[in-house]
Parts: structure tokens; C-alpha cells; sequence
């Protein structure tokens, strides 16, 4: 049991490592993006990215996701009955891939021109559907690298995947004065290369067939999950699309610059998951005081994300200055509603590990409530308000998809969470970091070297002192989610 553990422990470690890693290096790609680019090159980015992880996801029909419930299912006794069932299940993925693609280009005036309203099909939605039909087969072989917790070779790979691509972005772009098409081209050629690393890694995984008995099998299992998948996605990318579709793609970019820098605290609150999903089950399984261990260090988590929003809300309307045109610079509106639908996140996180104590029969309707929540009000804040008006929709549906699984996890699994310590943190939290609204425009004035300065000196006095009054807890917790 305690080699298990540990396993797991080790693999989230390595997962953690790897997602910082692979977060980090794309938010190196922001500068670039933001010095070189125009505002309307970058949107092509934003919009066409959102929308070749929409169609990877519906052509995948989320098969992958039925890898490690099979693996486990058959890998003893049935091992060629399983290699038989990945294999019809490969097939079929690339079949259906390549089936849709072929539709949409049929159909080109009803499907493909609505999907990338106001950007050109060449090269861009030529590139965008390269990368489409090489990256579901990548992501079937990543699940089943996760299923059989190889956990280095799936970082490894998916790491060479990003690094690959934004090493390819930056020679297209600074190096031979390409634009969006650069962007687009590299991720063409990263999902070309992992799709033949991926080929090559299942050779011995799987047996090429295709059996429709076993191929209703596999979909039996998957397909209920991919309303799921497809929702999650909506809740958290399809304000690019209609941002593009409703607005212009400058605005969608003014939008996802401010976004990316927000999203420092799902980068952080993506890492610290991997350790303290499998510490959650662990407490729950094994500990007397589970309970009372999961509130206090989920009080902390939250305080840390708090801190961290705060942060990222009062630098970003220097760091822009600093690292993009001036077209840029009205983006970091957006990062404290941003900031904070994300610390609301990563409380989420918190308790939604209650879901996966085979309880998952519930986040699909929860996840489609969300999804429906979120197109709803991005349709309507986007035309009253624009760009901002995205993430005041991201923020309110952040709010109402925690609150709503938040009841529900309770009723299947009560935690005495402290719900108002929880709540007046977040509120505290975006009170601080809304202060950039009613503050910046009087330092505008002032050198800019010196408002960082200042900033950074109060940031560091009561960021400090909170983090410090804590670290000893969240010190102890990471080191034995590591194992140590």
C-alpha cells in the first residue's frame, strides 16, 4: 500500500513540474507575441488555438478517456483483447478525424467560415486543420501513458510537444519576421512530430483492427463523457470565439493578453492539484483527523491564491508597459475579475476530488450547467461591455459553477469547510486587487520604474507577512504530497 502511495505521490509530483513547466514557457511567449505582432494577428492565435482544442476534443469523441477504465479492466487477464480494443479505438479516431475535416471543407461556407469568421482560410485554417487531425492520436497515447503511470515518458512527451512548438514559434516569428502563420505553422509541425513519436510508442500498445463490437464497446464508455469534456471547454475558451464573432479579433487579443497574465493563478493552482488530489484521497482513506486536515489546508491553498491574485492585478498594468505596444496596454483591465474567477477555481479544486469517489455521474450535468451559463452571459457582456465584458462573465461563472458543485459535493461527502472565512478571503482578495481600477489612474503620471518599485515594496510587506504566518503548513503539505 505505502509503495502505492508513494507511486502516486512521485507521479503527481512529476505532472506538477511539468505543468508549471509547460505553463511557464507559453507565458514566455506573451512578450513576443505582444512586441512583434499586431493586435489582430494575435486574435487569429487566440481564436484559432480555441478552436482546434473544440474540434480535437468532438473528433476525439473521448475515447481517450476510456483508456486507463480498460487498461485496468484487462490488462491481466485479456491483454490482446485490449490491445484489440485500443487498436479499432485508434482507428476509429483517425477515421472520424479525418471524416470531419473533410466535411467542413465541403461545407466550407456553412462550417468553416462562421467557426473563423474574419480569418483567412489560407494559411490559417489550412494550418489550423493540420494540427487537428495529427493531435487527437498524440492525446489517446498521452492517456494511455497516464493509464499505466508512466508518468516521466507523458511529461517528457508533452513537454517536448510545447517546447518544440514555441522554440519553432520563436525562430518562425523573430527570426524569419513571420505572424500569426508562424505561430500556426509551428504548432502544425509540434503536432506532426508527436503524432509520429505517438505512432511509434503504440506499436506495441495496440493491435491496427478495426472491430465494431469492440468499437461500441470503447464508445459506451466514452461518449457519455464527452459532453462533459466539450463543456468544460466552452466554460473556459469559447469566449475567444464569440469575442471574434461578436466583436473584432483585436478585441479578442486585448482579451486573452489580460487572461494569460490572470491566469498566473491557475498555473500555480494546476501545480499545487497534482500533489493535493492524491493527498485528498489520502486523507479520506487513511487519516482519523481527514476532515479537519482537508479544511485548514484548503483555508491556506485559498489564502495563497488570494495573494498571488493580488499580485498579478497591481503589476499588470506595468509588466505590459514593459513587455507590449501600447495597443496592449488597456488588456490588464481584465486580469483582476480574471485573477479571481481563478483563485474561485482553484477553490473548486479543493473539493472536487469528492466527485471523483465514484460520484462522476454528476459533473456532466454540472459542467453542462456551467457551459450553458457562460455562453449565456458571454453573449450578453460581450455586447454591452466588450472585451471586459468576457471576463465579468468568466468571473460570474466561475462563481455560480463553484457554488453549484460546491453544494452537491457536500451533500455526497460533507467537509466542515469554513465557507464564510473562505468567502471573505476571495472577497478581500478582489477588493485589493480592484483597487488597480480607482489607483492607476493617478500614477500614470509617474515614472515607471518607481511605481513598480513601490508596489513591489507594499506587495512585499503584507504579501510577505501573510505567506510567511502560513508557510510552515503549506510547507508541510507539498512535502508530503511529494512523498517526503
Amino acid at each position: 500500500m505505502e509503495r502505492k502511495q508513494s507511486k502516486l505521490a512521485k507521479n503527481a509530483a512529476i505532472y506538477s513540474v511539468f505543468t508549471l513547466l509547460q505553463r511557464g514557457l507559453g507565458f514566455f511567449l506573451l512578450p513576443v507575441y505582444t512586441t512583434v505582432l499586431a493586435t489582430e494577428e494575435l486574435g487569429i492565435i487566440s481564436t484559432a488555438t480555441a478552436i482546434i482544442s473544440f474540434l480535437v476534443l468532438l473528433f476525439g469523441l473521448s475515447l481517450r478517456g476510456s483508456t486507463a477504465f480498460y487498461y485496468y479492466e484487462y490488462k491481466d487477464e485479456q491483454p490482446t483483447f485490449m490491445k484489440k480494443l485500443f487498436g479499432t479505438s485508434v482507428v476509429f479516431v483517425l477515421f472520424v478525424t479525418l471524416l470531419g475535416i473533410a466535411i467542413m471543407l465541403l461545407a466550407k461556407p456553412w462550417l468553416l467560415d462562421p467557426l473563423f469568421e474574419n480569418i483567412d482560410f489560407y494559411p490559417y485554417v489550412i494550418l489550423s486543420l493540420i494540427s487537428i487531425f495529427f493531435q487527437p492520436l498524440y492525446f489517446f497515447y498521452q492517456s494511455l501513458l497516464k493509464a499505466k503511470q508512466q508518468a516521466k515518458k507523458a511529461a517528457i512527451l508533452d513537454f517536448a510537444y510545447f517546447g518544440i512548438m514555441i522554440g519553432l514559434t520563436l525562430i518562425l516569428i523573430l527570426g524569419f519576421g513571420f505572424g500569426a502563420e508562424g505561430a500556426l505553422l509551428a504548432n502544425a509541425i509540434a503536432s506532426f512530430i508527436v503524432f509520429l513519436m505517438s505512432l511509434v510508442g503504440l506499436r506495441r500498445e495496440i493491435v491496427v483492427c478495426f472491430i465494431p463490437k469492440l468499437l461500441k464497446k470503447a464508445l459506451k464508455y466514452s461518449l457519455p463523457l464527452l459532453p462533459h469534456n466539450l463543456s468544460g471547454w466552452a466554460m473556459n475558451m469559447v469566449d475567444r470565439i464569440m469575442l471574434n464573432a461578436i466583436n473584432s479579433l483585436s478585441v479578442v487579443a486585448l482579451f486573452d493578453v489580460g487572461s494569460q497574465i490572470g491566469k498566473v493563478v491557475n498555473m500555480i493552482s494546476l501545480g499545487v492539484n497534482s500533489a493535493y488530489a492524491p493527498w485528498f484521497f489520502d486523507q479520506v482513506k487513511n487519516e482519523g483527523n481527514s476532515k479537519r486536515n482537508i479544511v485548514i489546508v484548503t483555508q491556506k491553498i485559498v489564502l495563497l491564491y488570494v495573494v498571488i491574485a493580488v499580485a498579478v492585478s497591481w503589476l499588470a498594468p506595468e509588466l505590459l508597459k514593459v513587455i507590449s505596444k501600447p495597443e496592449y496596454h488597456e488588456s490588464w483591465t481584465v486580469v483582476p475579475l480574471v485573477a479571481t474567477a481563478f483563485v474561485i477555481n482553484g477553490f473548486y479544486f479543493t473539493f472536487s476530488s469528492v466527485f471523483f469517489l465514484e460520484k462522476t455521474k454528476y459533473l456532466p450535468i454540472l459542467t453542462i450547467s456551467g457551459a450553458v451559463v457562460n455562453i449565456i452571459l458571454n453573449y450578453f457582456l460581450i455586447i454591452e461591455y466588450g472585451f471586459l465584458g468576457a471576463a465579468i462573465a468568466s468571473l460570474a461563472t466561475k462563481i455560480f459553477f463553484t457554488a453549484l458543485t460546491f453544494y452537491f459535493s457536500q451533500r455526497l461527502y460533507h467537509i466542515p469547510y469554513n465557507l464564510k472565512k473562505i468567502i471573505a478571503l476571495i472577497l478581500v482578495g478582489f477588493g485589493l486587487s480592484s483597487l488597480m481600477y480607482f489607483t492607476q489612474p493617478y500614477v500614470e503620471g509617474y515614472n515607471l520604474w518607481a511605481v513598480i518599485s513601490v508596489k513591489l515594496l507594499i506587495l512585499s510587506i503584507f504579501g510577505g507577512y501573510i505567506v510567511y504566518k502560513n508557510l510552515l503548513i503549506i510547507k508541510s503539505f507539498i512535502n508530503r504530497g511529494n512523498g517526503h
